[in-house]
């Protein structure tokens, strides 16, 4: 990446990354870094912000924030692939929702593999038959899907358990729904483990969707976003639209159970000329654990 050609949120994110990393080298082993990113499915309809112009920028997030995991969503398997390609040192988990195989956009979970073991994984559907495939209920335009997986922190020991969902865009009763579904599954999944949930849930703080997830007994989650000991940086919108969006609330999340402190946390705003690196900027958070 050319810096010289960089807009200037870039230039200040990658130098706040590269600070942050810096001091905090000393947490290393019981820090995580964790990413929400909703790439944006490739199509040429979005023209300059095209899938093709976007995959260098969108892999070189991992990297530049040296992310343990990174759930993301709107992703086709040909995306996928082109990250893959480009970040060897990761691992991933999913399936596609349409089928539970290939087919459709998926919520994948990518690892650093020499730091984490997958012990197991899976996804399930956003409905009244979670194991369904395809499986679609209440208010929801589209089928969701939500993976999980767990791993083994191969520095320590511990383990984890790592949810990554897309709630529908147009259902406020499905998403109500939804964050039930996914709190039975991890309260049966996770069996009391340290857990963080990642997700574009298309829906703001202060609405029903997300304090049902605020509300939830078992597992307790907090919003990173709001929990940060540093000043939270990029503003208060994650949904840029590629420019063409109003500005509204964030609907992109990183909830984490009690086992987490977060040190910092922030939107990445970043762009190369012309070009954003999706049509919405990625959620970063480091913590402690």
């Amino acid at each position: 990446m050319n810096d010289s050609k960089l807009h200037f949120p870039v230039k200040r994110t990658l130098l706040i990354a590269v600070f942050f990393m810096f001091i905090s080298d000393g947490f290393a082993k019981d820090t995580l870094r964790v990413l929400s990113f909703n790439i944006r499915y490739a199509t040429a309809n979005d023209g300059v912000n095209a899938w093709t112009y976007r995959k260098n920028l969108a892999a070189s997030v991992f990297t530049s924030y040296d992310a343990d995991f990174a759930g993301l969503q709107e992703a086709l398997l040909s995306q996928i692939n082109d990250l893959q390609e480009r970040l060897p040192e990761y691992g991933w988990v999913g399936v596609g929702r349409d089928d539970g195989k290939e087919k459709g956009e998926f919520s994948p979970i990518f690892y650093r593999k020499d730091r984490f073991e997958l012990l197991t994984s899976g996804t399930f559907w956003l409905s009244e038959t979670p194991e369904v495939v395809a499986s679609k209920n209440w208010d929801a335009a589209i089928t969701r899907i939500a993976t999980w997986g767990r791993f083994k922190d191969v520095r320590s020991g511990k383990e984890i358990m790592v949810v990554n969902t897309h709630f529908d865009h147009v259902g406020e009763i499905s998403r109500q729904e939804s964050a039930k579904v996914i709190a039975r599954k991890m309260t049966e999944l996770a069996k009391g483990l340290p857990t963080l949930l990642t997700g574009d849930f298309n829906t703001p703080l202060q609405s029903p969707g997300i304090q049902t997830i605020l509300s939830l007994r078992s597992p307790r989650l907090y919003n990173t976003h709001e929990r940060s000991r540093e000043p939270h940086f990029g503003g208060e919108v994650s949904f840029n639209g590629f420019g063409s969006a109003e500005p509204r609330p964030y609907i992109d999340f990183i909830f984490a159970t009690k086992h987490f402190k977060v040190i910092r946390h922030g939107f990445l705003t970043i762009e190369q000329g012309n070009v954003k690196v999706s049509d919405h900027w990625p959620v970063w958070t480091e913590l402690t654990w």
